[in-house]
């Protein structure tokens, strides 16, 4: 298997860490997950945390 940062070549180390960060946040917020059925983490962590727990009378 291919590892993402063996394609890139970084300038130096900050390089090497804004671009770690981009992957992250294109994994979590981007790329769709089969186990997630298909939705992001961000998508499902969204929805988990704008449910409503308690209902008011």
């Amino acid at each position: 298997m291919d590892m993402w940062h063996r394609k890139i070549h970084f300038k130096d180390n900050a390089d090497r860490r804004i671009q770690l960060l981009r992957f992250i946040n294109f994994c979590n917020t981007v790329k769709p997950h089969k186990s997630l059925n298909n939705a992001t983490p961000y998508e499902i962590l969204f929805a988990y945390f704008n449910q409503p727990f308690c209902k008011q009378p």
